[in-house]
């Protein structure tokens, strides 16, 4: 685990924005790459549903700025809310700060009175705070009038869904980062027959690995892609 993550929370390796099939978000994905690399320092709210991709891009951003030598903080919201606000004490030292599904503590006085402390220091501190939602913070039930100004202070970014394209090469691509073979016909069958959200897609390509992995095959097929969902039913 990074020595740079407080409070012990680890990036997935294979997490990067250089794997995030952008669709129609690629001014988004350009711009985090910017704040990765230390180019632009301006303030985020990302807004989306649930397995779109915000997580993804919140870590990727991480993951690549470290590699820059920059410190960062990936707080996942919805691990961190059941713990003491007190935690983001000290966390506007970080050279980026990506708070990830501020949903999970709109209602929380504590919750939210912390994260307002934390914006105010980092934002004078001119660190990059980067945030995400299920909504904008227009929408969201916050509590603190105050915070959700803060929100709403910098570039405001809503997820587009991936086309059926965008979702075909994002099948391929991560099949083939796990050493797959998945022939675009077989791609096309999980997207008719499983739901397609690209979280969704990415646990059942991770249980296919581990079928596979067991079975010391690297070819996909259809068959083998059956007998492996039957039990449960593909989501």
């Amino acid at each position: 685990m990074s020595h740079q993550l407080p409070l012990a929370v680890a990036l997935p390796l294979q997490i990067t924005l250089d794997d995030f099939i952008p669709g129609e978000n690629r001014q988004l994905l350009a711009l985090l790459k910017q704040i990765a690399d230390g180019k632009n320092n301006e303030t985020l709210f990302i807004s989306g549903a649930s397995g779109s991709g915000k997580s993804h891009l919140l870590m990727g951003l991480c993951s690549q700025a470290e590699q820059q030598g920059r410190s960062c903080a990936y707080l996942p919201l919805e691990q961190l809310y059941r713990l003491s606000p007190e935690l983001l004490t000290g966390m506007e030292e970080m050279d980026i700060i990506a708070v990830d599904d501020v949903q999970h503590i709109a209602t929380d006085p504590g919750w939210e009175e912390a994260l307002f402390v934390l914006f105010n220091l980092a934002h004078e501190q001119h660190r990059n705070l980067i945030f995400s939602a299920d909504r904008g913070p227009a929408h969201l039930p916050l509590a603190l009038p105050d915070l959700r100004s803060r929100l709403s202070w910098g570039g405001a970014y809503q997820l587009q869904t991936l086309d059926q394209d965008g979702l075909m090469e994002l099948l391929q691509i991560q099949a083939q980062n796990r050493g797959l073979q998945l022939k675009p016909k077989v791609a096309q069958w999980l997207l008719t027959h499983c739901n397609r959200s690209p979280r969704n897609l990415l646990n059942l390509l991770e249980q296919l690995d581990q079928a596979a992995l067991a079975e010391k095959r690297h070819k996909l097929t259809l068959p083998f892609i059956r007998s492996c969902l039957q039990h449960p039913p593909c989501g």
